[in-house]
């Protein structure tokens, strides 16, 4: 039976994550879309890690899962090397690393604050 609860957690998560993806996808400037799914799922998923029960797994793997999009940013970065737009091109994939790594940071912050843990 805990093995169906994980399942439907992800799905769920996942489902959601998913709506709010493709939701991001109708930004007309296709990096913002980009930047603003990674983005908000590296806070949830600094939010989930250290979450109780099934957190972990609706909100990490299934809705941060399903709204982080890195192949997509795989394919802009490739776009922008082949455009040789260099300037961008590093100052975008420095954003999103640094700016990334901040969010999840902060992530766990909140997460100290939701479950008292920290």
């Amino acid at each position: 039976m805990e093995v169906i609860y994980a399942v439907l957690a992800v799905g769920v998560g996942g489902f959601l994550g998913g709506l709010g993806r493709w939701g991001l996808s109708f930004i007309p400037r296709a990096r913002v879309g980009t930047f603003a799914a990674n983005m908000v799922a590296a806070v949830v998923l600094g939010i989930a890690v250290s979450g109780p029960g099934l957190v972990p797994l609706a909100l990490g793997t299934g809705f941060a899962g399903a709204l982080s999009t890195w192949s997509t940013l795989a394919r802009e970065l490739g776009e922008l090397v082949r455009a040789k737009q260099w300037r961008v091109l590093i100052s975008y994939t420095l954003a999103t690393v640094v700016i990334g790594i901040i969010a999840a940071h902060r992530g766990t912050v909140w997460a100290g604050r939701i479950y008292g843990s920290f």
